[in-house]
């Protein structure tokens, strides 16, 4: 067994955390800092209460809010000539995964200074050091605050995958009180994201057992919260296990990769314009069910690992894929393709570009394009 372990950088984790960002400001002698956010959270407010937390730090705040669900290269653009025309010192990124990435690609061009294709081939070996960087997600789901990736689109629309341990977060802060006012919607497609981030990382090919442990817990969690989440918002405990789910995800995923539920899923996402999560629930139990036909032990571990079933591997992989398709439905998120934009017509197109990622290639069961146009079309 060999495997390598890269751990996040510092996080906070707790209910009132938020009142520790202007220590971690101080720590980084700031002194100008620029937050990274959208319009959402712009608008409700939250983006300029965050801000006069930061000013407790003696120090100037501006707010750059154009991130766009699905980031472009457009906002990170935007993002580094307000960055570099400012005399910032401090990027500190507010909201869901759209928001953390873009930030994390607005650092790795200042790193670097290189175009989008050329950050997906690497950006660590760049020379200069990396600016300070703090991430506060609103969400609970994606997991970016934890993890070394980064996805953003380029001006044809394509989704480029920029990965850099040099570039993540220095410090991430956790505050569950922050995400009790977001959408029940918009609740449950992030929280179905750390699921199949937690399923992806434990099922793949990758070895990492520390990953698993981590893996394994999240989606206890995310079985036994996320509905809570979704249906009472305002409910404190369910938002607090989710986000600690969504950051165990997360270091998953950095340590093992996903599987080919985000391999089929990013193709989607660069064709259409759809939210990463409802994407990822119409196609999970495509997946998952193409898989238990030759790797039924690894679903029937987890079903046994977090309570849902014993017994053989067949019948617990069954078991499990049912009771994750039972909460997909629960909680609202998408059950089809069709309906997000998809078309038969694109099938050919997506597959192509499906079967070249990374993640698919992870996937615990090897598939062929001819495989993948038949999940698709299953999805449909």
């Amino acid at each position: 067994m060999t495997f390598i372990t890269k751990w996040p950088n510092d996080m906070v984790f707790g209910r009132g955390a938020i009142g520790q960002l202007p220590d971690w400001v101080k720590q980084f002698n700031g002194t100008n800092v620029l937050i990274v956010t959208d319009s959402g959270l712009l608008a409700c407010g939250l983006a300029d209460q965050v801000a006069d937390v930061v000013r407790q730090a003696g120090v100037g705040v501006s707010i750059f809010a154009e991130v766009q669900p699905n980031p472009t290269m457009t906002e990170v653009r935007k993002g580094v000539e307000l960055w570099n025309s400012g005399k910032f010192d401090v990027v500190l990124a507010l909201g869901g995964g759209s928001s953390l990435d873009a930030a994390k690609v607005i650092v790795s061009t200042i790193l670097t200074g290189r175009t989008i294709d050329e950050q997906a081939q690497g950006v660590d070996d760049a020379e200069g050091a990396v600016v300070p960087f703090i991430a506060i997600p609103t969400t609970s789901g994606t997991g970016s605050e934890a993890t070394s990736a980064a996805m953003v689109k380029d001006d044809a629309g394509k989704k480029h995958l920029v990965r850099s341990f040099r570039c993540r977060p220095r410090v991430s802060i956790l505050d569950p009180e922050l995400t009790r006012s977001v959408p029940g919607r918009m609740t449950a497609a992030t929280g179905i994201d750390a699921l199949i981030h937690s399923m992806g990382a434990y099922t793949n090919r990758s070895v990492h057992p520390l990953a698993d442990v981590l893996a394994l817990e999240a989606i206890r969690l995310v079985l036994r919260w996320l509905p809570r989440a979704v249906t009472s918002g305002s409910d404190i405990d369910a938002r607090e296990n989710m986000m600690l789910a969504s950051y165990m995800s997360g270091v998953a995923i950095s340590c093992k990769g996903n599987d080919a539920i985000h391999g089929l899923s990013t193709p989607v996402e660069s064709v259409i314009n759809v939210t990463h999560g409802e994407s990822l629930a119409a196609l999970m139990p495509h997946v998952v069910a193409f898989n238990i036909e030759t790797s039924p032990e690894v679903y029937a571990r987890i079903a046994s690992q977090v309570g849902v079933a014993n017994g053989d591997a067949s019948q617990g992989a069954r078991v499990f894929l049912q009771r994750i398709t039972d909460l997909r439905d629960t909680i609202g998120v998408s059950r089809n393709l069709a309906p997000l934009g998809v078309t038969n017509d694109m099938i050919e197109r997506l597959s192509q570009m499906a079967v070249s990622s990374r993640s698919t290639q992870l996937n615990c069961r090897s598939l062929t394009r001819e495989d993948i146009g038949s999940i698709y079309a299953q999805a449909l």
